[in-house]
């Protein structure tokens, strides 16, 4: 058309042309980012999912991180609980070498005392040992959040009531006495145990939740370097290309001048 007012075909080019330059401008900012959804207008719905996502990693990242200071807890709580039980063994000994018909009333005075200096000891340690500044066998360290949605395991073997009132009831005059101490002592270092094997293979879980759920996340959020490269390059070509056509589209009125000269 012989028109000079309106150049139809420069709006129709520069209209591509901005396009293509709009789409270069996002490719090259996913390329510097390292995402594909760097605001909400890139992909809503998956904007929405890749922070939900985002949330539970960090969740879960967080209750790793609630059982590994668990786990030095209870590393903690079984060194004490060794030295308790070391202690009650040499207790055993007192109290049998007390039965020795061989003794003198000196060497059963001497024994007695280091008896109950030895279980004044052991019930200190259970009743003041401490981590972080938390008394570790009161029984109130009974559960851990394991999981970004708030579930909890629980811990058994920090409750030290039973232990301390069988180490409080040895005297050095009973065996058996101190056997059950002993025994006491065995088994709430069992359930500690049993604890503490239960939160290891809760984190294994844990770590596979987040080691995956990343993954997820990763597909949904970063961008396909790959891919984007190619992208990029398309819009290039496609910006040179609707620059050129540009150049061309706004030199078609001066066609109509040849009309007028004629």
């Amino acid at each position: 058309m012989s028109r000079i007012v309106t150049n139809s075909s420069a709006v129709t080019v520069y209209k591509n042309y901005n396009r293509a330059n709009m789409s270069l401008a996002a490719s090259a900012e996913r390329l510097s980012t390292g995402l594909r959804i760097n605001r909400a207008s890139d992909d809503a719905a998956g904007l929405a999912i890749s922070e939900t996502l985002r949330a539970q990693v960090k969740g879960a990242g967080m209750a790793a991180d609630n059982i590994a200071n668990v786990n030095s807890l209870i590393n903690t709580a079984d060194g004490f609980l060794q030295n308790v039980s070391d202690i009650l063994g040499r207790l055993e000994e007192l109290a049998v070498e007390y039965g020795d018909p061989t003794k003198s009333s000196s060497d059963k005075s001497n024994l007695s005392a280091e008896f109950d200096a030895l279980a004044s000891k052991a019930a200190t340690i259970l009743d003041t040992a401490k981590f972080n500044g938390i008394n570790l066998f009161s029984g109130t360290l009974s559960a851990v959040i394991v999981d970004a949605n708030g579930t909890t395991e629980s811990i058994t073997g920090l409750s030290g009531a039973s232990s301390f009132s069988a180490v409080s009831a040895a005297t050095i005059g009973s065996v058996t006495a101190v056997q059950s101490a002993i025994n006491t002592l065995s088994t709430m270092r069992g359930n500690l145990g049993a604890s503490q094997s239960k939160l290891n293979f809760t984190l294994i879980g844990v770590e596979n939740y987040v080691e995956n759920v990343s993954a997820a996340e990763s597909r949904i959020r970063n961008v396909d370097v790959a891919k984007e490269t190619t992208s990029f390059s398309r819009y290039q070509i496609q910006v040179q290309a609707s620059t050129a056509m540009l150049a061309q589209a706004n030199s078609l009125p001066q066609n109509v001048l040849s009309l007028i000269r004629g």
